[in-house]
């Protein structure tokens, strides 16, 4: 039920109760003029006040849905009534009539004092069954409660009339009549009833707000009073004489002949009008797309707009499921559509198989007596639909564009100062949303300097009236940092040409801002660098154009950058070597090899003319599609110069190491060229002997050729010795592995045969030639082996023992091994062996620079030496030497 017929029903019956309790007023106070509203001879008694004022509370309970109260209320009226129907037709006396005021109730001339009369019975019964069957238990239907208001109206108006117009003192009066107090709060209580059950036409017809609502309203209780007029009339005239009876009844009789006609004219013109705008409004409406259907979607009106939208006849929809037929999504249920008057958008499918999108505006009918029907208003929205999605696609991508590229897009109403930005804006910007709202609060942060910078540019933009202007400036972060933004917008103007809106991007460039400050900070660091380098730095072009020419250049040319800047580079080399040179620049421009990542050695030539030997190093940077080269010149004269005395330094150095190699090993040379010599005097002796004694032949042949061999062997001896002890140059040629570790061997074992220490071979035949100088490898080898015997000598006799092999770790180096079952070498000699003054035999065990010079003439060679503790005992030193596959022995 709508609010406002809910109010008014509640605002009569609250008025009902009140009537009820104004005539009990009368009683408690004893004024007899309350009890019948000025007819005192028609009281309403208290039992019956009791009763219409516990009918009137069980109705305002049912309106406001406590129906157990409204129960219980009703329940009370029943009773008095029942227990009146019981007294008066079973002639008992319950007592219930002297309950209340009895004394004052007693004084009043009738039947049965105090007692409810048939009327008063008669509307508690009707009332009371119509609002329970009705309002609480729902087993009475409308119209039969409304029938019952309806009797109850007209048995209340009727014996009104009685009261009215009768003599008091006639029984019957006094037996069917009611009290003017009941029959106000019976009529009260009737039309309430009625307009809770407003669902009926009739009752709706008067509620309706439309142009003619209030002739309706004047004209429906006119149609009720008048035909009561005539019989009153009929009254007047037969108690005042005024005509004679059979004159009185015609006058009658045409008044009601009148009062017919008026009523039925009348109806007769709405009901022509009434039709004929429904026509006009029916032939409208077709031309619209309205579809009426049941609560459960099935089609009960097409109207031609909707034939020419979907393409389907009225006798083809007609009988169909709506949503069914047109196969539209988003379909709602009736209990969902209910009365929403804002729309749905769905989606439909033609006859023709076109989509379209319908909006679709549901109003639901109520129909008193039959099922309500739902309206449909349809509006096709198909090409409002594809712009709204043409545009959300287009927004979209804006969005995905700028946040791609992190850029906000900021609105700026000049008139209010309102602010707004597109989402995410402020969070990139490191501040909370929201807080850019307006001009004020962005101005508090931004940099003050920054804000005077924007305002005057803004004062520029408008006096120009130019149509877009840029900015820069820098955002205050609630946390203390900075972040820079730069953007543009575009000027709105209005008529006045005053600056009223601003749309425009910001992107935040505070990276930007920060590499590019880096970016500085480097270069001025590389300047600085550059100039305090002691290396010459020179940049080229792809064409050999001198571009920057450091300070070390100018002071290793003695040209000044002015002078060669712009200029060819071959002017810093000889002339014969520039041919050379622009070959190697053109073949790295054209191939990228070469030059770049290589160091390279040349001869430069200086402004004087003096020529100097450099080495270079270049880098190359490309930008734009240029190719720059940054060139690093180092003066390798004195470097040279030091190395060449560093060389003779480290021969004599070497050469020293092997007199002292020999100087330890003087007295065992002695002793193994004593034996040959020996031999050899003995030899000569027993053939002088022989030839002193006459005889000759082969035996002293024999003789002087074993005397020649000792001799021989002594003189190996020699040369070997004296070979070890030359100091000559550096001779790198192919060597043969095993002549060079054998020799090496046999110089070291020379007079060693008392410590009996075993030597073996593992010599890898996969590599047998290497490319060194011999001399100064089998210096290594003896430095080597001497101290594998110094170790052996603490070991037994049968564990002294020494392996020397070799093999190919790859295809461009040889190593050799020099392993023996010695004690090893103790960890704190180990982390420091090869360092100058580090020795293997202990204090007093020699200089400690053996290894050191090996070390470095196998570096020389390009070659590593190295040392570990075998597992087993025993130390390892391993060395690589250049291979090569074949060769002729030196």
């Amino acid at each position: 039920m709508p609010p406002p017929a809910r109010n008014v029903a509640a605002g009569l019956v609250a008025l009902a109760a009140l009537c009820s309790l104004i005539a009990f007023a009368g009683w408690v106070f004893d004024v007899p003029a309350l009890r019948g509203f000025g007819f005192d001879d028609f009281p309403i008694w208290p039992l019956t006040a009791i009763g219409y004022f516990c009918l009137a509370c069980g109705f305002l309970a049912s309106i406001f849905d406590r129906d157990r109260l409204a129960s219980a209320f009703w329940l009370v009226p029943l009773l008095i009534a029942l227990a009146s129907i019981l007294q008066n037709a079973l002639a008992l006396d319950f007592g219930t009539d002297r309950l209340f005021f009895w004394n004052l109730v007693s004084t009043y001339e009738a039947p049965h004092p105090g007692r409810p009369g048939p009327s008063p019975t008669t509307i508690f019964v009707l009332l009371a069954t119509a609002g329970y069957g009705a309002r609480v238990r729902k087993w009475l239907s409308g119209e039969a409660s409304s029938l019952i208001a309806a009797i109850t109206l007209a048995l209340t108006a009727a014996t009104a009339m009685l009261v009215l117009f009768s003599s008091p003192t006639r029984r019957e009066i006094q037996i069917f009549s009611v009290s003017l107090p009941a029959a106000i709060a019976t009529l009260l209580l009737a039309i309430a009833f009625l307009i809770l059950h407003s669902r009926l036409l009739w009752v709706r017809s008067l509620m309706i707000r439309s142009g003619d609502w209030r002739i309706i309203r004047v004209l429906v209780p006119v149609a009720v009073i008048v035909p009561v007029v005539p019989s009153i009339l009929e009254l007047l005239i037969g108690r005042y004489g005024l005509l004679p009876p059979l004159a009185s009844e015609a006058l009658v009789a045409l008044c009601n002949v009148l009062i017919v006609a008026l009523v039925a004219y009348w109806a007769v013109i709405r009901v022509a009008r009434g039709q004929a705008a429904m026509v006009e409004l029916s032939q409208a409406l077709d031309h619209t797309t309205v579809v009426l259907t049941t609560p459960e979607g099935r089609i009960t009106h097409w109207s031609a707009g909707c034939e020419r939208l979907y393409g389907w006849s009225s006798g083809e929809a007609l009988g169909q499921n709506k949503y069914l037929l047109l196969r539209s999504q988003c379909r709602l249920d009736s209990a969902t559509r209910g009365n929403r008057e804002d729309g749905y958008e769905l989606v439909e499918i033609c006859r023709d198989g076109r989509e379209i999108s319908v909006l679709e505006r549901t109003h639901q009918v109520e129909n008193p007596g039959a099922a309500s029907v739902v309206l449909l208003k349809v509006t096709d929205i198909t090409q409002r639909v594809a712009a709204t999605e043409a545009l959300k696609v287009s927004e979209e991508r804006l969005a995905l564009a700028t946040s791609a590229h992190e850029l906000g897009v900021f609105e700026w109403d000049l008139p209010s100062g309102k602010l707004e930005w597109s989402p995410g804006t402020e969070q990139r910007l490191g501040l909370m949303p929201g807080l850019l709202s307006d001009f004020e609060s962005w101005r508090k942060q931004v940099e003050p300097e920054d804000v005077q910078h924007i305002l005057d540019t803004l004062a520029r933009t408008v006096r120009d009236r130019a149509d877009k202007f840029s900015f820069r400036y820098r955002f205050l972060q609630p946390q203390g940092g900075i972040r820079a933004v730069e953007g543009s917008s575009r000027a709105f103007y209005d008529a006045e040409g005053n600056l009223v809106r601003a749309v425009g991007v910001i992107l935040d460039v505070t990276e930007r801002e920060e590499r590019e400050s880096a970016l500085r900070r480097r270069e001025a660091q590389l300047r600085s660098v550059l100039e305090t380098v002691p290396d010459a730095m020179v940049v080229l072009d792809q064409h050999a154009t001198i571009m920057q020419f450091s300070t070390a250049a100018e002071e290793l040319w003695g040209y000044r950058a002015a002078d060669v800047l712009g200029r060819s580079a071959q002017m810093l080399v000889p002339a014969d070597r520039r041919t050379v040179h622009m070959a190697a620049l053109n073949r790295y421009m054209k191939t990228g090899e070469g030059i770049v990542n290589e160091v390279m050695k040349g001869t430069a030539e200086a402004a004087d003319g003096r020529r100097f030997p450099i080495e270079l190093r270049a880098g190359v940077a490309r930008s734009d599609g240029q190719t720059l080269l940054t060139v690093f010149v180092r003066n390798l004269a004195k470097q040279l110069a030091t190395e060449e005395r560093l060389s003779e330094l480290s021969a004599e150095i070497a050469h020293v190491s092997r007199q002292s190699a020999m100087s330890e090993l003087a007295a065992d040379l002695a002793h193994e060229l004593n034996q040959p010599l020996s031999a050899t005097s003995n030899f000569l002796a027993a053939a002088r002997m022989l030839l002193e004694k006459g005889e000759s032949g082969e035996r002293v042949v024999d003789l002087l050729r074993m005397g020649s061999e000792q001799t021989q062997r002594a003189g190996e001896i020699i040369r070997r010795m004296r070979a070890f002890m030359a100091r000559g140059e550096v001779e790198m040629r192919t060597e043969s592995v095993e002549r060079t570790v054998h020799d090496a061997v046999d110089l070291v074992l020379v007079g060693t045969g008392q410590f009996h220490i075993r030597v073996s071979y593992e010599l890898d035949s996969e590599a047998p030639f290497i490319f060194a100088d011999r001399i100064q490898v089998q210096q290594v080898l003896v430095n080597l082996l001497r101290n594998s015997m110094e170790a052996l000598r603490t070991s037994g006799p049968q564990d002294r023992h020494i392996t020397i092999s070799s093999h190919k770790p790859n295809d461009q180096l040889v190593e050799i091994v020099v392993s023996d079952s010695g004690p090893g070498i103790p960890p704190h000699v180990l982390e420091q062996l090869f360092s100058r003054f580090t020795s293997t035999k202990g204090n007093g065990g020699g200089m400690g620079i053996g290894l050191s010079i090996s070390k470095r003439i196998i570096e020389g060679h390009g070659g590593t030496l190295s040392a570990e503790n075998r597992p087993e005992g025993g130390a390892s030193f391993r060395f690589t030497l250049p291979a090569i596959e074949e060769g002729v022995e030196g």
